[in-house]
């Protein structure tokens, strides 16, 4: 009875010795997992750090590029604006040098037909005179 009854306690602390032996096991098997995930969190840490300084970099360059892009659109709306009022005042200009010219048109029309009127004869006529008259230097004078 009594060995019997130290076989059975002897059994079951063999039985508790093996699972503890099998949690020291993986406990240890732990805190090893542990140390190279503390090791690749390190290294990924430090990934981390150069990608958000790039990240950083870029934002700051973005930042600058962005101001001078709106100075640049600020200088564009300025230009747009100086040309939109000097398209404005050459329609004006336009219109007025279309009235002028539509005013002169009946006065360049009488001198085209007045020009057709004069001969080569008259031409050789005023070349051979000597000293013109007071009319014909009036006449030469306009033209």
């Amino acid at each position: 009875m009594y060995k019997d009854l130290y076989k059975k306690k002897y059994d079951e602390i063999d039985i508790q010795q093996s699972s503890i032996k099998s949690g020291l096991d993986k406990l240890l098997e732990a805190t090893v997992g542990v140390g190279e995930m503390k090791k690749m969190l390190q290294i990924e840490d430090q990934k981390l750090r150069v990608a958000s300084d790039e990240t950083n970099k870029l934002i700051a360059t973005l930042t600058i590029e962005n101001e001078a892009a709106e100075k640049k659109t600020i200088e564009c709306e300025a230009t747009k604006a100086g040309v939109i009022t000097q398209k404005e005042n050459i329609s004006v200009e336009k219109e007025a040098a279309d009235r002028d010219l539509k005013a002169a048109m009946p006065f360049v029309e009488a001198a085209e037909k007045a020009l057709s009127g004069i001969k080569p004869n008259d031409i050789t006529e005023l070349k051979a005179m000597k000293k013109l008259h007071d009319v014909g230097k009036i006449i030469l004078d306009a033209v």
